[in-house]
């Protein structure tokens, strides 16, 4: 017999923290989600968007979970044809069982498990046939597998429901991501954990926004925490993941705006509109000219850094160095006695000149 068209695709998403109402205030700040009771007085809430569609569930941990050591998280149920078929061959792959199939009133039938590596989700056959479900059109758009072993867990999930399972994309350093889906359309992707980042293996669900940088802001203003991103990511948009202030992880993702086309400049547009008048030779003419002036004015501007720091810096700095007081007195001296020599030189030719006397 054929499966239904949810069968093996997320098809419901719950919020299970400490405090329901407070988490109920932090998600509609972010996400501008409602929040109201499944019914008068039930301590089940409902998400729903600003188009007044469901999205997904929230109730606070039992004291006894709380006891067993759970930890505020986000869980997603995949659709299954059968619940009770899925839910034994789970068990004989090594999967347990947290909650065992029962029919949930006016909804369908459920049940909570834990795959062989501790993660928990749910199955789920609704009442009615939910449609294919395609990514964005119940308000999420990915699913994340943090595993212990990706292979491992992949296969897993694979017997259990069919999973179509694509190649692993390298992204470097040794970390592989691989994406699975049913159909040709994928919904999801896994990881192995890296060894430098302590955390048990988790499903995180990706919800659909208009912009994961702005969610980002109301996050923080909000009380929540970022841990990746803003970033974009490999086949379009951008995602951010955060703990909310009870620390549940959760993401969103967007897809980037078509950019407008750009509109030509006031200069081009009007050189296009109106074709040049003026002729190629009067165009060269000008061309010439405008390099004439620009030589003339570059000279001037030449003359006047050079002249005037080459004439001050060399000639007070010789004048001094020629003439000391200590080299003028030597001077004045030899020239004095050169004076003196020449004088009595002449004297004593003077007297040889003169005749003797008669006696």
């Amino acid at each position: 017999m054929a499966q239904p068209s949810y069968h093996g695709r997320f098809v419901w998403h719950e919020l299970f923290s400490n405090d329901s109402g407070a988490a109920a205030a932090f998600y509609s700040r972010v996400m501008g989600w409602h929040a109201q009771p499944f019914s008068p007085g039930s301590p089940y809430l409902l998400f729903s968007d600003k188009a007044g569609r469901a999205v997904a569930g929230a109730m606070a941990l039992s004291d006894e979970a709380r006891a067993l050591g759970t930890t505020p998280h986000w869980r997603g149920y995949i659709g299954a044809g059968d619940v009770d078929a899925i839910v034994a061959q789970a068990s004989r792959l090594g999967a347990r069982i947290l909650e065992p199939a029962r029919d949930l009133p006016a909804v369908g039938r459920a049940a909570m498990l834990a795959d062989p590596e501790g993660t928990r989700f749910g199955v789920y056959r609704p009442l009615n046939d939910m449609g294919s479900n395609a990514p964005g059109d119940s308000g999420f758009a990915w699913c994340e597998l943090a595993a212990r072993s990706r292979e491992t867990a992949l296969a897993f999930y694979q017997q259990l429901f069919g999973w179509e399972l694509r190649a692993p994309m390298d992204m470097g350093g040794g970390f592989h991501y691989q994406t699975f889906g049913l159909g040709g359309q994928d919904f999801g992707g896994a990881y192995t954990i890296p060894a430098d980042r302590p955390m048990p293996p988790a499903w995180c669900p990706y919800a659909s926004c208009a912009s994961a940088d702005e969610t980002a802001g109301k996050v923080i203003a909000a009380g929540g925490q970022l841990c990746h991103g803003p970033i974009d990511v490999p086949g379009g948009g951008r995602i951010v993941q955060f703990f909310d202030p009870q620390h549940a992880m959760f993401a969103v993702h967007s897809m980037a705006a078509a950019k407008p086309a750009a509109k030509p400049k006031a200069a081009a547009a009007a050189a296009v509109a109106k074709p040049a008048k003026k002729s190629a030779k009067k165009s060269v003419k000008q061309a010439v000219k405008k390099s004439a002036r620009k030589k003339l004015a570059r000279k001037p501007a030449k003359r006047t850094t050079r002249k005037p720091a080459r004439k001050p810096a060399r000639k007070p700095a010789r004048k001094p160095a020629r003439r000391p007081a200590a080299k003028r007195a030597g001077k004045a001296k030899r020239a004095a006695k050169v004076k003196r020599t020449s004088k009595a030189k002449r004297k004593t030719a003077a007297k040889r000149r003169k005749p003797a006397r008669k006696k």
